[in-house]
């Protein structure tokens, strides 16, 4: 895997998940968003800070710790090896290594079940699944992805809703919600995020049904490939993933020192 690659695909997730704010040493990017979720809360380490790498280090946390936050690194692997040897002499913590998996979206999802339907409108067969795409989450999509993430506080709407393109996937069986998902189309990829199936509901192919409904939406706004992101640790998701049709492109890992 070529380093450039890993760079482009880092920045355009940053994209898709965008931090309320945002600054720049060098190259790195650095993002804040109340201390909700890792993502929109840490230093993307792709690229050249412009100064030495531990007098960047040090402006990382400080900034961090000018707005009340525990300073955070996302460290893309194996590009921001020597970044990522810095910290850990450094004495930051790593934890939550995450694997980046990827699919071409011309490949049909491997092993789908039937598609859902997608009627706006609403209104399907009994015992026929159905999805609904929007612009923004409604209560209860909300509420489920609460369910599984906790209560979310006001930034967490910005950060969800702030690409110029995202929808949100809701499959509705039954009248019952069911599964979510989320679709942000960045240059010409789509990140895939917060696919949820209520327990009682799994292994039945909803979560390769929102997939694939969003994967048809985001090639309808140029997105050519998909990309998502999920803890190395989550086997059953790994595996989930991997059987829908995607690889691992690359990995990182999250750092963190106290505040």
């Amino acid at each position: 895997m070529r380093y450039s690659e890993i760079a482009a695909l880092e920045l355009s997730a940053a994209g898709g998940w965008p931090a309320p704010e945002t600054a720049r040493l060098g190259d790195w990017l650095l993002r804040a968003g109340g201390g909700w979720t890792n993502r929109a809360n840490s230093a993307l380490a792709v690229g050249d800070p412009g100064i030495s790498l531990e007098e960047a280090v040090d402006r990382v946390a400080d900034w961090y710790r000018e707005r009340g936050l525990v300073p955070r690194f996302a460290v893309p692997l194996p590009l921001a090896r020597q970044t990522d040897r810095l910290l850990e002499r450094m004495g930051w913590e790593a934890y939550t290594p995450t694997l980046v998996m990827t699919r071409d979206l011309a490949r049909p999802t491997a092993g789908a079940a039937p598609a859902a339907g997608q009627d706006p409108a609403g209104g399907a067969a009994a015992g026929e699944p159905l999805i609904r795409l929007s612009a923004t989450p409604d209560p209860a999509w909300i509420a489920m992805m609460a369910g599984h993430k906790g209560a979310l506080p006001d930034v967490a709407a910005p950060i969800l809703t702030g690409p110029d393109k995202v929808a949100f996937a809701a499959l509705i069986l039954d009248g019952d919600l069911v599964a979510i998902g989320r679709g942000a189309v960045t240059d010409d990829w789509l990140g895939l995020s917060l696919v949820q199936v209520l327990p009682e509901h799994r292994r039945r192919g909803h979560a390769a049904r929102v997939v694939d409904a969003l994967a048809a939406w985001g090639g309808t706004r140029g997105a050519t490939r998909a990309y998502l992101q999920v803890e190395e640790g989550n086997a059953a998701a790994v595996a989930l993933y991997g059987y829908l049709g995607f690889q691992v492109h690359h990995n990182y890992i999250h750092r963190k020192i106290d505040i």
